[in-house]
């Protein structure tokens, strides 16, 4: 298995003029499809430089930034913890038997959540690092892509493959799983396609650590998600992406909101209920397109929602009046993570490139940030420094 690089790189100056470059990976020379503007850059952007370059022996699909650690999700199951300070790896936390596909961190910074491929969710104690809760599903709900939870209500919510967004109210009475049923909990439990006959009728053995537990998903207390607390069909499509919003939607009165993407191209916001957790449908937005590109990643600044999509694009929402802005053609192949910070918005692709866009979402500079692809990038600030973090395949 080919090595993984986090690249961390420090943006010292977000405007600092630099000279016009040449090239680019998109299949034109406009980054604004629906808006006319050049996509050549305008002597105002700065090329990053790495600050720091972390190796793994495994794909970064997922990346959560605290105020001290960045935390890392591998293809391999593993939560790499790093100091935002000086970038030592402070610990290497086995806790999925399938690729960790998404993290995120509790207001607080107190509990992380991990979502992946073994249709688990985990929620760990940052200090000390310990698994609290294991929460899983009775549906085959597939992959786990994305993960939020809401602080206030202490509600975990999941996005999955079987298109369903799934939420679990922690630190109350719950079905629990202490004996692990084989028909409920997903490590026990056969799987439809891996685990059917072939075409002899016979069955291919599992591996004989097929249902290992992971080293450190253990101590915690398991909780069955009840079959009532699921939304079934919440996208025509999987669930790829989701975020929670405290305003920014005048119909919610600044409480929060739910926001999810998935494969049938359609942004959804939900109403959240403060009692049980469960949701309503509030708004989508939606371009109109009879087959839109699946939304693969989004993010929020104020009340303005910036969604990546395949084949490219990036989609800037106003959620006041919920109109479409702009649709920026930023690269030719899946924008797999967008992020905004120093008055910047970042989009990152499968091409390994990434591309700085201004408040005018004019093209500022890009850069090759990977030889692999993109997978996951965040940005905070350190020490009053800006970081932008990315991790690939590479």
């Amino acid at each position: 298995m080919s090595s993984v690089n986090g690249k961390i790189r420090e943006h010292r100056s977000l405007t600092i003029p630099s000279s016009r470059y040449a090239g680019s990976e998109t299949d034109d020379t406009h980054a604004l499809t629906r808006t006319p503007s050049r996509d050549s850059g305008d002597n105002q952007g700065e090329q990053p430089t790495l600050n720091h370059r972390l190796q793994h022996t495994s794909s970064i699909l997922a990346i959560a930034l605290g105020d001290e650690h960045i935390y890392a999700g591998t293809q391999a199951g593993e939560i790499l913890v790093y100091s935002l300070k000086n970038y030592e790896r402070l610990a290497v936390i086995d806790g999925h038997r399938g690729s960790v596909l998404a993290l995120t961190l509790s207001t607080d910074q107190s509990l992380l959540l991990s979502g992946a491929g073994d249709r688990i969710v985990n929620v760990w104690h940052t200090k000390p690092f310990a698994q609290a809760y294991c929460l899983y599903s009775t549906y085959d709900i597939g992959d786990v892509f994305c993960v939020s939870y809401s602080s206030l209500t202490k509600t975990v919510y999941l996005g999955a493959q079987n298109t369903t967004i799934q939420w679990c109210k922690l630190g109350e009475p719950q079905t629990k799983s202490s004996t692990r049923d084989r028909a409920l909990h997903p490590s026990l439990r056969d799987d439809p396609f891996f685990d059917s006959k072939g075409p002899g009728g016979s069955r291919t053995p599992k591996p004989a650590d097929a249902h290992v537990t992971p080293k450190h998903a253990t101590g915690g207390q398991t909780l069955e998600i009840s079959k009532e607390n699921a939304k079934h069909f919440a996208h025509f499509g999987y669930v790829y992406c989701m975020l929670l919003l405290k305003e920014g939607v005048q119909e919610t009165a600044g409480r929060e909101v739910l926001v999810t993407g998935g494969g049938d191209g359609v942004v959804k916001l939900w109403r959240l209920d403060a009692t049980n957790g469960g949701i309503q449908e509030l708004f989508t937005l939606d371009d109109g397109r009879e087959e839109g590109h699946s939304i693969l990643s989004i993010t929020v600044d104020g009340t303005f929602l910036y969604s990546g999509r395949s084949g490219g694009e990036v989609d800037v929402w106003d959620l006041e009046t919920r109109q479409l802005l702009r649709n920026l053609k930023a690269h030719r192949d899946d924008v797999l993570s967008v992020c905004v910070g120093g008055g910047i918005l970042f989009s990152a692709a499968v091409t390994g490139f990434v591309r700085k866009f201004d408040r005018q979402y004019q093209l500022k500079s890009r850069f090759e940030a990977h030889k692999g692809r993109v997978l996951a990038a965040a940005f905070t600030y350190a020490q009053r420094r800006p970081i932008f973090v990315t991790g690939a395949s590479d």
